[in-house]
């Protein structure tokens, strides 16, 4: 890993969600995951059965992440005159769902992110028939 010094001057960072990283400097290994199941409704009718969350109903929070080949072959060579990054401004509106912003140097970042959004939109015609 290139080890630098990482000069930040200013940074608004305005959202940092679920299992996401804002680093300033050097680490050797970022790992980020989540697993998200949303539920979105027009109106508030639950069943009894709800809540509880059984992840045998959902395959893709089962399934193994689908991880990239490691890069083989590749010969590269750096030379940095200056030992450090700068960076006078940074504006970031969000950062989200595993995700990274980092102003300095990584050997391995790994992230993983699944969500199963649900939503249970009720039609003007049908919404007269809800008790």
């Amino acid at each position: 890993m290139l080890k630098r010094i990482s000069r930040l001057r200013n940074a608004k960072i305005n959202s940092v969600g679920i299992a996401s990283v804002f680093q300033a400097g050097d680490t050797n290994e970022i790992n980020m995951r989540i697993k998200v199941l949303a539920d979105q409704r027009t109106i508030a009718l639950y069943r009894d059965d709800e809540g509880s969350f059984n992840k045998k109903e959902y395959q893709i929070f089962r399934q193994p992440a689908v991880m990239p080949l490691p890069e083989t072959g590749v010969q590269s060579a750096f030379c940095h005159e200056n030992p450090s990054i700068r960076v006078r401004n940074v504006k970031v509106q969000g950062v989200s769902s595993a995700s990274v912003v980092q102003i300095g140097s990584t050997s391995i970042v790994l992230g993983d992110s699944r969500l199963k959004h649900i939503r249970q939109i009720v039609t003007p015609s049908s919404q007269s028939q809800q008790p």
